[in-house]
């Protein structure tokens, strides 16, 4: 699937689904870094039906952009 596939949905609006390594790719982290954040329900995903894995909206991923980064000890960075 490439970053510009959509998957429409309900009305006019279009989603676009991503696998965990194009996850990491987009968010530009290592691929165990987006397995960590679902792991820790920070980055919700889909299980495909057929067993054939996960799958993150972009939407989904956007929004981990957005939040504010927390430092290991617990602080947020300061931008």
């Amino acid at each position: 699937m490439s970053h510009d596939d959509e998957v429409p949905v309900v009305g006019e609006q279009t989603q676009v689904w991503y696998t965990p390594t194009e996850a990491a790719t987009y968010l530009r982290v290592a691929r165990p870094t987006i397995y960590r954040y679902m792991e820790m329900g920070l980055l919700p995903y889909y299980e495909l039906k057929s067993g054939g894995g996960r799958r993150l909206r972009r939407s989904d991923l956007d929004a981990v952009l957005e939040r504010p980064r927390v430092r290991r000890d617990g602080k947020e960075d300061a931008e």
